[in-house]
């Protein structure tokens, strides 16, 4: 593979990324580092079916102004993929300090078509509705291969490549299996458009809550940004889940860990001062979780920086 084309690379402060095209029509991109700062991305895609696995971290885009929002944790890797009939603008959503681990497959229509993705099938018509979208868990295999693209075995250089076109071949295949139905746990549409928009604001005031909480401020209760949302906290646990595949204090634990990295790497506070306020009083417990979370430890990471 090689470095990121026609996408950001500047927006990593750390982990790299790649893009490849194992066949004409079919691109595969994969990003495993932490996001520099906030910013948007605007690219024009072709028509296209565009699917995205995530294996850890938050991923947020919109397609067609479609918003699509995906959270995964190592122990539990999402996925979602977006129909493009005519071509359309993604919007990609970059978080300061946010650590992601995914694999973007792109499936434009030649291949589709060389592939006998016909629009009688049942994945040619899910590609011919424009915006058509769905979200899933991704299978162990289907995480074992986009963990294999993201960080291949070393290998000769000939064999590296049928290796990445095999695995690149048997994802997509996967993908389509998911768009057709044929994964018994894929939810077609996902969320409806105003449980989206509750989602979003939810997750902004997660946020608010999360840096709140690392000043050691005032911060909002779940209670109140459950009514602030205009739902129950049941529902919001339920519908917050739904979005991102996620407890909502998993997912806090998870954003207060991504600050920790950000600020160790950037030599900004002691180890003991990031576990502090990351809500850890063990630092042997903060060292596991930031190990299990970046696969490397925070004494590590802080020497390299």
């Amino acid at each position: 593979m090689s470095p990121g084309e026609g996408v950001e690379p500047a927006a990593l402060a750390g982990g790299g990324l790649t893009v490849a095209h194992p066949r004409p029509g079919l691109m595969v991109h994969t990003t495993d580092g932490i996001e520099r700062d906030d910013r948007v991305h605007d690219r024009l895609i072709v028509p296209s079916l565009t699917a995205v696995i995530v294996l850890d971290g938050l991923v947020e885009a919109s397609f067609g102004g479609r918003r699509q929002i995906c959270v995964a944790t190592p122990d539990a890797p999402a996925a979602f993929a977006v129909a493009l009939a005519e071509p359309d603008l993604l919007r990609r959503q970059f978080h300061t300090g946010a650590h992601v681990r995914k694999v973007t497959l792109r499936l434009e229509r030649p291949w589709l078509e060389a592939a006998g993705v016909e629009p009688g099938t049942a994945a040619g018509r899910f590609c011919g509705r424009h915006l058509a979208a769905v979200s899933w868990r991704p299978s162990a295999r289907l995480a074992a291969l986009a963990a294999a693209l993201i960080a291949p075995e070393p290998m000769m250089a000939p064999v590296a490549r049928l290796v990445a076109e095999a695995h690149t071949i048997e994802t997509a295949a996967g993908i389509l299996a998911a768009v057709a139905g044929e994964d018994a746990t894929a939810e077609e549409g996902g969320l409806k458009p105003a449980d989206l928009q509750r989602a979003g604001r939810l997750r902004e005031r997660l946020e608010m809550l999360s840096i709140a909480s690392e000043r050691e401020g005032s911060a909002p209760t779940l209670a109140e940004i459950a009514a602030d949302c205009g739902v129950s906290v049941s529902t919001m646990q339920r519908l917050f889940r739904a979005a991102y595949g996620t407890s909502i204090a998993g997912w806090l634990r998870g954003r207060r860990l991504d600050h920790a990295h950000a600020d160790i790497a950037a030599g900004r506070c002691s180890i003991a001062e990031a576990a502090f306020h990351a809500g850890y009083g063990d630092v042997a417990n903060f060292t596991t979780a930031f190990r299990r979370r970046f696969g490397v430890t925070p004494g590590r990471l802080a020497r390299q920086a």
